[in-house]
């Protein structure tokens, strides 16, 4: 067991460090990025409770804005996700498929893949006039009068997080085609 806990703990270890090539960088900013929002979010939520409870002074808003910084949140960490291979998935059929031939498996992962890259780009494209639009209106969300925000942000950062998955898709593609065509 202690053997166990010592490769976890090397591994974290290994996580948390900063990868040395540029696309893993890239790819470590936005899941960083992504890990303070799920702070600051922490603490909008924690200063509403403290507020409301203690004071009754609830802050305005903070449903609305922690709905849409959830979404930012999941598109700015889901390329780091699939980078290193962290997607929660059934392994059932891929390790039984691995036993008996390990070349359909690592075929198998790359069709998926490829399905992940197709989807990321249907995200893409659909979210693209859609932050144009926001952009060039200047919408907001939020109570006039009250509280705005605006909504190109959260729409950047699905943009971001589509372009960046796909690549982490498409990396994981090349990897697995890879694979499967080498000599056993």
């Amino acid at each position: 067991m202690a053997e166990l806990d010592s490769v976890s703990d090397a591994a974290q270890e290994e996580a948390a460090r900063p990868p040395k090539d540029a696309f893993g960088l890239m790819l470590w900013l936005l899941n960083s990025l992504g890990t303070l929002m799920i702070a600051a979010m922490m603490v909008l939520i924690v200063t509403d409770v403290v507020g409301r409870s203690f004071f009754n002074a609830p802050l305005n808003g903070v449903a609305e804005i922690s709905a849409k910084l959830i979404v930012a949140i999941v598109f700015l960490q889901l390329p780091a996700a699939i980078h290193w291979q962290r997607m929660t998935r059934a392994d059932m059929f891929l390790n039984r498929l691995a036993v008996r031939s390990p070349r359909a498996a690592q075929v198998a992962e790359a069709v998926f893949a490829g399905i992940g890259v197709f989807v990321f780009i249907v995200i893409f494209r659909a979210t693209l006039p859609q932050f144009l639009d926001s952009w060039e209106q200047a919408e907001f969300f939020g109570v006039q009068g009250v509280w705005t925000l605006p909504t190109w942000p959260i729409r950047l950062s699905i943009l971001v997080g589509c372009a960046g998955a796909a690549l982490a898709s498409l990396v994981q593609v090349a990897r697995g085609l890879w694979r499967a065509g080498r000599p056993a």
